[in-house]
């Protein structure tokens, strides 16, 4: 039991709580939750927990009704002794509702880029990388998440970006930061390659809100470079799940063709930001556009989504 309530106090104090159909009568938890309150007194870790809202019922006494609500406003004030914040609901459904819009928003706190570049046109390969480096490292600094497939010419970039935002802070990289997912090369399972690649970018983009497409090209065996079939796939399955996608456009490859697909489809009226929004996207394909301009247009454009 000691390691569990060890467990549970680092817990408690490094991330946010909500808790759902909960009574706290459990004593365990009632001793660390006051553990927690001894060591950190006023600044401990604000959490959270959805209550129904007392309502009386039908033949009830007033005064019976009024003792229930005193009951109420005295268990909420407890609560917060404890660093946790009641919100009430009038009925159970609402919860439904409220799980959603925090899953929403937690997405979009979570950025996938998708990038692939073996020719780097109309930019140098030098400024690309840096480019990348930048806008990988800002994007951590303003405490977004950020996932990849490591895609080549691009990945690294995004890595060293991150990496280096995260040790500036003093932080430990973990799933917080970064999730790097390397796309696996060889057949050596049961499952066609191709069919486990597109499980795999399912399963990324499951996580974000925000999708970055950057390039998107590929040397095929015989020489030519080709557009990125997988950050075609990777947009694909972005739209169909809801995530804000965007192309940087003037990078070229296949970005510039999914940014004219964006710009075409893109309906402001879906958004609180929307009249904002589009012509940041608009001057991400913009021919006077250059890497500088887009890396503060993306940084204008995540709080807006």
């Amino acid at each position: 039991m000691q390691p569990f309530i060890t467990a549970l106090s680092g817990d408690l104090i490094a991330k946010t709580f909500l808790f759902l159909g909960f009574s706290f009568t459990d004593p365990n938890l009632d001793y660390i939750l006051s553990r927690v309150r001894i060591q950190y007194g006023k600044h401990q870790r604000q959490h959270y927990c959805i209550l129904r809202k007392v309502s009386q019922e039908k033949d009830e006494e007033q005064a019976d009704f009024e003792y229930r609500e005193r009951k109420e406003e005295l268990f909420k004030q407890e609560l917060l002794r404890f660093g946790i914040k009641a919100i009430y609901v009038d009925d159970f459904p609402q919860i439904t509702d409220i799980l959603r819009e925090i899953e929403h928003r937690h997405k979009r706190k979570t950025i996938f880029i998708s990038g692939a570049a073996h020719d780097y046109s109309p930019w140098t390969e030098a400024e690309s990388e840096q480019f990348v480096y930048k806008l990988s490292k800002a994007i951590s600094k303003e405490q977004y998440r950020v996932i990849s497939g490591f895609g080549l010419g691009i990945g690294s970039a995004v890595i060293t970006g991150v990496v280096e935002q995260t040790i500036m802070n003093g932080h430990r990289l973990d799933s917080d930061q970064l999730i790097l997912r390397p796309f696996p090369q060889s057949q050596s399972g049961e499952r066609p390659l191709k069919e486990l690649w597109t499980e795999y970018r399912r399963d990324m983009l499951a996580h974000a809100g925000i999708a970055l497409f950057l390039f998107g090209n590929k040397l095929e065996k015989d020489g030519e470079v080709v557009p990125s079939n997988g950050m075609r796939e990777e947009f694909d399955i972005a739209v169909a799940n809801g995530v804000f996608v965007i192309p940087i456009g003037i990078t070229g490859s296949i970005s510039a063709d999914l940014w004219k697909e964006v710009i075409k489809t893109y309906d402001e009226t879906k958004y609180e930001h929307g009249k904002n929004i589009t012509p940041l996207l608009h001057e991400l394909g913009s021919k006077g556009t250059d890497l500088a301009r887009a890396h503060d247009i993306i940084l204008q454009l995540l709080p807006l989504i």
